[in-house]
This record gives structure tokens, C-alpha cells and sequence, in this order.
């Protein structure tokens, strides 16, 4: 059952807002603006409450103007740690006190939309409302929350188009996803490769030889729930390999994604000799597009049988049976998935962090961030 946190609030622009501190009770009032598909609708958000990711809490605000229902927003309450940031940048001799004080100025965040996915906002306001409103919403709420002193910002998440009158947010331009037009013509995998040039459709003829001896089967919610401890090593061995990963997931999550999408859910397991060494999850959308999820791999085997870029190219045999038109393949290893034909997409991120330290020290990791992923990288032209 929902609770109410006895927080109601008026804006000078006319807004009031109440929050929840969870979507359970809540579903027929937050329901009631959104359609079936909304990537806000309760069902979605149930996915991660019952999955119960660790440091990770939840506050729903229902925005009225003239006490009529205008919209809806969602944050996720991120505690951060350690376990967050590569420790190789502050882990040298005679900076451990700095790795203490910065970690002490992001203790907790506060993200509007999903860690977890793209292109998924986190808030919708009735006949598309005004989107600086969002802005002055999230700006009173960061400043009149009872225990805003924890936060050091808010992230305003995948915006669905570039925003303006932003202030007090600023734009964070250095956010971008992969993405692969799937060609009409091609009938198979075949015809992916034969659109390939000589180089790359070497390259991809060598790296499914390599993955030959690998077993690939689609699992059920009963053998994922019997793998979840092998599913959430796989996770993590990726996951923590990261330079910097603001959130982590569980195996209950992918479970409970299984349980919500059913058969628009895939989770591919492949095995060797009978174990476990890699998976993928993809999750096919109703606009006849489809999403490289969360993957999981034993580096052990990964170089001997390829098994990131099997993962890839059996994902876009995938795209092209189901006969989609866009595959989403995220935002990482871009120089990998721009050799698969994908092509960047910008992402329209808003952050507002308190003034001082926690400012200065985001500009300190956003500049070694976008080093280690790879501001160097490139377009590839693979295709003929």
C-alpha cells in the first residue's frame, strides 16, 4: 500500500504536487493520464520495486493545477558509493582522503526517469503541457524537500527532444546511444553480411567460426529463476567493469522483466560444456523497434569465442527475423557497435548539481569519463 508522505506543496506558477513514496496503491490515479504503452505506466514502474535493486529507492509526484490531475513524475533516489567509480583514479598513494571526501559529496541523487533504460523520461504532463514548467517543478522540489541537505543534484533523464529555459539544469551534451537501422531488404542474416564490405564480412565470418562450440538457448521464468545466482555474476562481471556506473541491478530484475513482457522479453543464455558463460536480454517494443538490454559474460571465454560480438551480430539475426526496423544497442563499446553499421544518437540529458564542491568534482569525472569511454572514437562505414 502507498503511503503518503504528509508533503504537499504549491509553486508559484500554480502547480501543487503530493509525493509517494511507491506505485503500489497508487496505479489508478497515476494510471489515469497515461496510455497502455507509457513507458510511466505503474506496470513498468512496478518492475524495479519488486526487483528491489540495492541503494535504489523510489518518490512519485502527482502534479494538480486547479486541482485537476495535470501530470505525473518520477525519480529514482539513488544512494551512491564506492562501488559506483572506478577506484584506479583516486586509489593511488596519498589520495585517499580526497576518494573520502569526494564520495562524501555524492552521497545520494536524485534521477527524473529510469537508470535502467532508454529513451524512457520521467515525467508527462497532460496535452504535452510546457517543459519548463518540469524544470521550476524539480527546481522547488530539490529546494523544499525536507531532506534535499542528502542530495547533490537531480538528473533529468532522456528528454524526449532538446529543451530550452532550462535554468537552473544545464544541458549535459556528452550523452549518446548506438543505434542500427535495420535495412527492408535484408531477409536474413545473410543479407546483413553480403551488404557487408570484404573487411568487415571477413571479420564477421571469423567471429561466428569462434563461437561455433557455444550452445544458445532462450530461457524461461522457471530456468532463470533456478540461474539467478549465475545470471547476476555475469551481470556484474560487466557491469563492474565500467568506469562509472550509477546504479546496479539484481537477477530479481531480470526476472521480473521476464514477467512483465512475457515473450517481448528474450533472455539468451549461452552455454559451453554445459555452463553458463554469457548472456543477452532483448526487449522488443510495440513501435517495431528493439533493445539490446542488460548482458552479462565470463571474460575467461570472451576472447577465445568472441562472445561480445557473437552477442551483437546475434542480435541484429534477431532484428532482421522479427523484421524491426531500429535496434538499440546502448551506450557503451561504441567503436564496437559502429563496426556493426550503428550510428550514434545524441541524448538530451539536464543536470543541476548544488554550487561548490559536488559542481566542480562532476567536471573532474565527467572529463576522465568521457576519456575512458572513448571521445577518440569513430564512425565506421562497414557497409559497401
Amino acid at each position: 500500500m502507498y503511503q503518503l508522505s504528509n508533503y504537499c506543496s504549491t509553486i508559484k506558477s500554480g502547480f501543487t504536487y503530493t509525493e509517494h513514496n511507491s506505485i503500489f496503491g497508487l496505479e489508478g490515479i497515476w494510471d489515469s493520464i497515461l496510455n497502455d504503452n507509457h513507458c510511466l505506466n505503474s506496470s513498468e514502474l512496478k518492475i524495479l520495486e519488486l526487483a528491489k535493486p540495492a541503494d535504489l529507492r523510489f518518490r512519485y509526484l502527482l502534479l494538480h493545477q486547479n486541482n485537476i490531475l495535470c501530470g505525473v513524475i518520477y525519480l529514482q533516489h539513488l544512494q551512491l558509493s564506492s562501488n559506483y567509480f572506478d577506484g584506479t583514479i583516486l586509489n593511488k598513494p596519498g589520495l585517499g582522503w580526497l576518494k573520502k571526501f569526494v564520495n562524501k559529496q555524492f552521497e545520494e541523487i536524485l534521477i527524473c526517469g529510469n537508470l535502467f533504460r532508454i529513451h524512457m523520461p520521467g515525467y508527462f504532463m497532460v496535452n504535452g503541457g510546457n517543459d519548463s514548467e518540469v524544470f521550476q517543478i524539480l527546481d522547488h522540489y530539490f529546494k523544499h524537500n525536507k531532506d534535499r541537505s542528502n542530495f547533490c543534484g537531480i538528473i533529468l533523464k532522456d528528454c524526449p527532444h532538446e529543451l530550452n529555459n532550462t535554468r537552473p539544469f544545464k544541458a549535459f551534451n556528452d550523452d549518446i546511444t548506438m543505434e542500427l537501422d535495420i535495412n527492408p531488404m535484408w531477409n536474413s542474416f545473410k543479407d546483413y553480411q553480403n551488404s557487408l564490405s570484404k573487411k568487415y564480412r571477413q571479420r564477421c565470418a571469423k567471429i561466428q567460426k569462434s563461437g561455433d562450440p557455444l550452445v544458445l538457448k532462450s530461457l524461461t521464468l522457471d530456468e532463470m529463476q533456478e540461474n539467478a545466482p549465475q545470471i547476476e555474476k555475469l551481470y556484474l562481471n560487466v557491469a563492474l567493469k565500467q568506469s562509472l556506473r550509477i546504479g546496479l541491478v539484481n537477477a530479481e530484475y531480470f526476472i521480473e522483466m521476464k514477467r512483465k513482457y512475457q515473450h517481448n522479453f528474450d533472455f539468451r543464455a549461452y552455454f559451453l560444456e554445459g555452463k553458463m558463460v554469457a548472456f543477452s536480454t532483448h526487449i522488443f517494443y510495440p513501435n517495431n523497434t528493439m533493445e539490446i538490454h542488460f548482458i552479462g559474460l565470463d571474460y575467461e571465454y570472451n576472447l577465445s569465442y568472441c562472445l561480445y560480438f557473437n552477442i551483437l551480430f546475434a542480435a541484429v539475426e534477431v532484428a532482421i527475423e522479427k523484421k524491426v526496423t531500429k535496434l538499440e544497442l546502448g551506450r557503451t563499446a561504441r567503436t564496437a557497435k559502429a563496426s556493426l553499421g550503428a550510428k550514434s544518437l545524441k541524448v538530451h540529458n539536464y543536470l543541476y548539481l548544488k554550487r561548490g564542491i559536488p559542481s566542480l568534482a562532476f567536471s573532474f569525472f565527467n572529463y576522465w569519463f568521457g576519456k575512458q569511454m572513448g571521445d577518440d572514437w569513430q564512425e565506421r562505414q562497414p557497409f559497401k
